[in-house]
């Protein structure tokens, strides 16, 4: 059997597909999904003075976050604390994926960095989430933006872990 004749029969069987899928695959590895240059929505928008120290209180269908903040310079410390509302501790006994970010913003309101707010794990949707971080702001930041994804999930009422699904939440406040 010659080699090209094994090359040809690997290709018909799907070996060329398998090999474009790698080249593909591995082309965009590189590539990070960013919301840089988007708009935020005007309603989301936390001015951010400087010098000054603030506490307030973000609400979505899915999460409570009270949280402070006090910008000195380029410098922001965050922190606060995140709770899921009713609307997911009523109907889902697990929260196996939960990622809080932070865009900020120029004075138009269009994203200069999102940034992810490393929070602990927790599985139970009663739980609330404590954080705080300082962040270093990038250049021309004027505003803050909160946003989330998780996916929250019903064990299916036999306490195993087994059936249920998997429902996705989040809140991206770009305008398309």
């Amino acid at each position: 059997m010659s080699k090209a004749w094994s090359i040809a029969e690997w290709m018909k069987r799907g070996g060329l597909l398998l090999a474009a899928s790698s080249i593909v695959w591995t082309g965009c590895q590189g590539v990070l999904l960013t919301y840089k240059g988007a708009k935020v929505r005007d309603a989301y928008l936390i001015a951010l003075t400087d010098g000054t120290q603030k506490s307030a209180s973000y609400q979505s269908p899915e999460l409570t976050i009270e949280y402070q903040w006090e910008r000195s310079g380029n410098e922001l410390q965050l922190s606060g604390l995140a709770k899921f509302t009713p609307r997911i501790r009523n109907n889902f006994n697990m929260i196996p994926s939960f990622l809080l970010s932070v865009f900020f913003t120029d004075a138009q309101g269009r994203i200069l960095e999102d940034r992810g707010i490393p929070t602990p794990g927790s599985d139970d949707p009663n739980n609330q989430i404590r954080f705080s971080e300082k962040l270093l702001l990038p250049p021309g930041t004027a505003n803050m933006a909160f946003s989330y994804s998780g996916q929250a999930r019903d064990s299916g009422g036999d306490g195993k872990g087994s059936g249920g699904g998997i429902t996705p939440f989040w809140q991206i406040p770009i305008i398309r």
